[in-house]
């Protein structure tokens, strides 16, 4: 009974193995060609096992370059292929984990990068203002399939955040939290700490991409009549003294 127990083992490692030196532009090539992915890899080299690629586009998101991955070969047996990776995304560092399954779905987690707040701005194309600090983002898990709403929960931080306007705003640390919900939506919520404006927000997205953002800034005491005069031109002041910006629209014109 060992003994066939051994063989069988041995008969598996080694298919496995093998597989894994499979040149990975091979692999690539036979997966999005039965299956409709949601991102494209370019400039693939090596092999399953140890290799890299020039980028990765996600349709009209910035490209993330420069990528180069091990495997996690035993995920042969779960018809997927497991990634750990390092790469950059508008020249920052960017780490994780990415499985590719055989039905074109792309999952990820534990996806972690710091981007300098000037850097998201031009990412979120905001067209006024200026914005400073840091942010750090935090995937825990990531579900992807062509087409649909990526089912996300994350955490970003954005420390020493700054907004300016008329003038410079300290917001303190905003912390922006995402969880997955039934019928494959998101649930979203900001709130910030040691702010001059205590800002306190929620948005939803629905599964065919539409979301509703609804934020409330209060200015402190001591907020000048500038940042209120600035708050102003996108929010609606409320009878308690706060601003109160709400927003609907569709992820699909950001390109996701």
């Amino acid at each position: 009974m060992k003994r066939r127990y051994y063989i069988i083992i041995a008969i598996i490692s080694y298919l496995v193995f093998t597989l894994a030196g499979t040149p990975a532009a091979t692999v690539y090539s036979l997966i999005n060609k039965n299956t409709t992915m949601p991102a494209k890899i370019h400039g693939i080299q090596g092999s399953i096992w140890d290799g890299q690629a020039d980028s990765i586009a996600i349709n009209t998101l910035p490209p993330i370059n420069n990528i180069t991955w091990s495997l996690n070969p035993f995920y042969f047996l779960l018809a997927s292929l497991d990634l750990d990776l390092t790469a950059e995304i508008k020249e920052q560092k960017l780490i994780g984990n990415i499985n590719l399954g055989l039905t074109g779905s792309i999952t990820a987690s534990d996806l972690r990068t710091q981007l300098p707040a000037k850097v998201v701005q031009d990412l979120i194309g905001m067209p006024i203002g200026e914005l400073d600090g840091d942010f750090n983002l935090n995937i825990q898990s990531l579900k992807w399939s062509a087409n649909e709403l990526p089912q996300t929960e994350a955490t970003i931080k954005w420390r020493n955040a700054k907004l300016t306007l008329a003038e410079p705003v300290e917001l303190g640390h905003v912390l922006i939290d995402i969880k997955p919900k039934q019928d494959n939506a998101l649930d979203i919520k900001i709130n910030n700490q040691k702010g001059a404006l205590d800002i306190n927000g929620k948005a939803d997205v629905s599964s065919d991409k539409k979301f509703n953002l609804d934020i409330e800034f209060k200015p402190g005491n001591n907020a000048s009549g500038n940042i209120k005069q600035s708050l102003s031109m996108f929010a609606k002041r409320q009878s308690d003294g706060s601003y109160r910006f709400k927003q609907t629209g569709n992820l699909g014109q950001y390109g996701f």
